[in-house]
């Protein structure tokens, strides 16, 4: 009876450690989760193209494993337009070697589908390119 008990038990506590360790809640969910900024950002209208980078417009944001984004957008005043200042804060999807953004702020990076690119064996750019009100955005987004 007893070693039938050590063997029962032993099973148990086998499966016990074999749960606890089965997965780790701090892991990342996806190899695409962390922080990015704009590498490549070139809008082309009406008045020609122009670089937003080297104009002063900056963009970052960060994917976390939750779904959640954080970050800042600025653009740069240009052709009379004015600066504008947005908040990345809202959700990120991934499907398909795409991601998507659902952000409170109206820009035109919630309207954008960023494909996946491999920029290392270890690291993904986030490139989109799209037309909004005339304007054609070209923009790739590097994890640093």
């Amino acid at each position: 009876m007893m070693l039938r008990f050590s063997r029962v038990f032993a099973a148990l506590t086998t499966v016990a450690l074999l749960a606890a360790c089965g997965s780790d809640s701090t892991a990342p969910q996806s190899a695409i989760i962390g922080n990015y900024t704009a590498f490549q950002w070139v809008t082309t209208g009406g008045s020609g193209q122009t670089n937003q980078l080297t104009i002063g417009s900056t963009l970052q944001i960060s994917l976390a494993a939750n779904g959640s984004t954080s970050g800042h957008m600025h653009v740069a005043a240009s052709n009379g337009a004015p600066a504008a200042d947005f908040d990345m804060a809202g959700t990120w999807h991934e499907q398909n070697n795409t991601v998507e953004f659902a952000q409170a702020a109206d820009t035109f990076v919630r309207d954008l589908v960023f494909s996946l690119e491999p920029f290392t064996n270890e690291l993904w750019d986030l490139v989109a390119d799209g037309t909004f009100n005339g304007t054609a955005v070209h923009l790739t987004l590097r994890r640093t």
